[in-house]
């Protein structure tokens, strides 16, 4: 399975056995009312495509139904079939023949996020009439830096001219606001320091309100700690941004087949006007460019944000294949129903503040749900001595530490301590 994921079309840490394995240790993750179905496709001996699905039961409209999905939806960049380029429309029929042969044993099947590219695309005539229906929705697009920059400076020279001034506005109130260190770490041996530190900042960050955060469900915790085992296939990192000697923002990056994944980002609400968040995020372009990667994940939605970033927005479909007598199918009668109705005597639904964080947008001013006081009980003031022990051990070769004076020459635009001679910035 892994050395096939290495021949796809774009190698995924996310479809591994190693992966998998951690994924389904996490009961939070995949409930035990839940079943596996990898379905491996074969010709003679010889592996030609696999794909990993989840069976799950619902509760729709009063009545029973069971939905196959795929097994890491929501939780991997744009899950699906593994195969060799030129084998992925015979094994997507083939996996298309044996799903649709089991009818009877789901409702409704979904592959959510699928690019231009995904094969799953083109389900057969026999997915669209008769006992079944199928459909198309919009997803959200993955966003990704096409690393072409021989430097930090290079690249923050593309960004548009109100970017560059934003963010070099913020980090000269960064580091007017107190002694700022970043620390990054590489070293499995410091890692689960890191991460302590790393989620000491998520009691105070505005995704304690919501299902993005780590938080405390100890499967939530165990499944980022089982990405850091050896035998994972992304090599973790993690970033975090000090200010005054307390983490006010993190970055937990993955690394595989020269890409760099952002897997998780969290900052400080209460420092928010410093832009902490902008300020880590430049760290992992940094790290990512210095790394010598070719491309730098920054995964799904907000895309108004990403592209600030300069990531290309690739745009993805969720497939839907409903049964036709399926508590699903009457359900997607009804909301379809609902929505012409609304559509023709309403309008066109309103889509909100395109260039606001829609998520936080809504968060805002909800009780938090994610992390109650055990959970502040981790944070930093508990585990002081650890993060003043992680930040000694940087400095002895365990990780990247770069006090506020070397971030200052690091930085690829003027600050207070470093004046520009000619007010512009290197290409």
């Amino acid at each position: 399975m892994n050395a096939l994921n290495l021949s796809a079309a774009r190698p995924d840490p996310f479809s591994t056995f190693e992966f998998y394995q951690n994924y389904l240790r996490n009961g939070q993750l995949f409930g035990a009312g839940d079943r596996l179905w990898l379905l491996l496709v074969f010709s003679g001996d010889v592996l030609m495509g696999h794909i990993a699905l989840k069976w799950r039961r619902h509760r729709v409209l009063g009545m029973q139904a069971a939905k196959l999905e795929l097994l890491t939806a929501h939780h991997a960049d744009r899950p699906g079939l593994i195969s060799r380029p030129q084998h992925a429309p015979l094994v997507s029929g083939a996996i298309y023949a044996y799903l649709l042969s089991r009818r009877q044993e789901w409702g409704l099947l979904e592959f959510g996020e699928q690019d231009a590219a995904s094969a799953l695309l083109h389900p057969p005539t026999e997915a669209s009439s008769g006992e079944f229906r199928h459909q198309l929705w919009p997803t959200m697009a993955n966003g990704t830096v096409q690393i072409r920059w021989k430097s930090i400076a290079r690249y923050f020279a593309d960004l548009s001219k109100k970017s560059r001034s934003n963010v070099s506005r913020q980090m000269r109130n960064l580091l007017a606001a107190g002694d700022v260190q970043v620390l990054t770490i590489c070293d499995p041996r410091s890692l689960a320091a890191a991460f302590d530190a790393y989620r000491s900042i998520e009691p105070h960050s505005w995704k304690a309100r919501t299902e993005a955060v780590i938080g405390c469900a100890q499967q939530s915790v165990d499944y980022f700690r089982g990405l850091m085992e050896p035998e994972q296939p992304m090599q973790i990192s993690i970033q975090l941004l000090f200010l005054d000697g307390e983490p006010i923002a993190g970055l937990i990056s993955g690394a595989f087949d020269q890409s760099l994944y952002a897997l998780h980002i969290v900052y400080d609400d209460r420092h928010a006007r410093l832009a902490p968040g902008s300020a880590i995020l430049l760290m992992g372009m940094r790290h990512a460019i210095e790394g010598g990667y070719q491309r730098f994940n920054l995964l799904r939605g907000f895309d108004y944000y990403k592209l600030r970033w300069l990531a290309d927005m690739r745009g993805t479909q969720s497939l839907q294949i409903y049964r036709r007598v399926s508590p699903f199918h009457w359900r997607r009668i009804l909301g379809d129903t609902r929505r012409r109705w609304a559509e023709r005597w309403f309008g066109p639904a309103d889509t909100g503040q395109a260039r606001m964080n829609p998520v936080r947008h809504t968060r805002l001013g909800i009780e938090k749900v994610s992390c109650d006081s055990a959970c502040v009980q981790l944070a930093y003031r508990t585990h002081r001595e650890r993060f003043a022990a992680l930040v000694c051990g940087a400095r002895g070769g365990g990780g990247e530490l770069l006090s506020a004076a070397q971030l200052d020459e690091a930085l690829p635009f003027a600050t207070s301590r470093r004046p520009s001679l000619s007010g512009r910035c290197p290409r």
